[in-house]
């Protein structure tokens, strides 16, 4: 029993460091999450955006891009660019639309070193229920900016007390939790995510706290993350997961 019980728990620690590197490499990449150097909204009025040749404007829910010699560039939400060392994506919000680019010679990218993280801990992977499904709620982002999500609320047991928990639905059946503890600001940094898998009214739910990460916003100033609902405010610490930055 011990020795499968010792291998059960290797197991899911060799998981977890896997999962800890994708995370460093997914940031740290040419065009990871470290090197984006802008969020740039768009409008009627022609916008020039660094190293970019042309203008952009948006036309019927896309981004468009302007060119001297008449030619053009058409992106839709969630295309993709690629001119030179840069990589542009689109992106839309409440009816507009934005251009967030990628740099690898970006500063943020070029001072940061890793993620820091603390030791995954089984006593972290919690069970819960789902609670409800289906409800719109208000989320505020970094930038003030306020929209309603489809979320999921899940009952756990944490700290020695039930609570209700909120998370924002995806479509694919997952959600993702946004929340802060004690921790933020001195061993950890503002807040975190934490992505788990949902089913209906009722369901088992595994929350592994050990997968928390760090938002986006965390990397560079250009990402425009929610922030946790007053439910997901812990007063209580979250030793789990991703921790901060480690920087050049």
């Amino acid at each position: 029993m011990t020795t499968s019980t010792t291998t059960a728990t290797d197991s899911w620690t060799d998981s977890w460091q896997a999962w800890h590197v994708e995370r460093i490499t997914a940031a740290t990449s040419p065009h990871g999450l470290a090197s984006v150097t802008g969020t740039h909204w768009l409008g009627e009025e022609p916008l020039e955006i660094d190293s970019v040749p042309g203008t952009w404007t948006t036309r019927d829910g896309k981004a468009v891009n302007a060119n001297s010699d008449g030619t053009e560039i058409t992106l839709a939400p969630g295309e993709t660019y690629v001119i030179d060392r840069l990589r542009l994506t689109t992106l839309g919000r409440d009816g507009q639309i934005a251009i967030r680019v990628f740099d690898p010679q970006a500063p943020t990218r070029a001072g940061l070193a890793g993620i820091d993280a603390f030791e995954p801990d089984p006593a972290w992977v919690i069970t819960g229920v789902v609670e409800s499904v289906g409800n719109d709620l208000p989320f505020e982002h970094v930038d003030g900016f306020v929209a309603a999500k489809n979320t999921v609320q899940l009952r756990i047991k944490v700290d020695g007390s039930e609570r209700t928990v909120t998370a924002i639905a995806a479509p694919d059946g997952s959600a993702q939790i946004v929340f802060a503890d004690s921790t933020n600001g001195n061993e950890t940094q503002r807040f975190r995510f934490l992505n788990v898998e949902v089913g209906d009214v009722g369901d088992i739910v595994t929350v592994d706290f050990n997968r928390a990460f760090l938002p986006p916003c965390t990397f560079t100033d250009h990402f425009l993350c929610p922030l946790p609902p007053a439910e997901n405010r812990f007063d209580f610490p979250v030793r789990a997961g991703e921790s901060k930055l480690i920087r050049h």
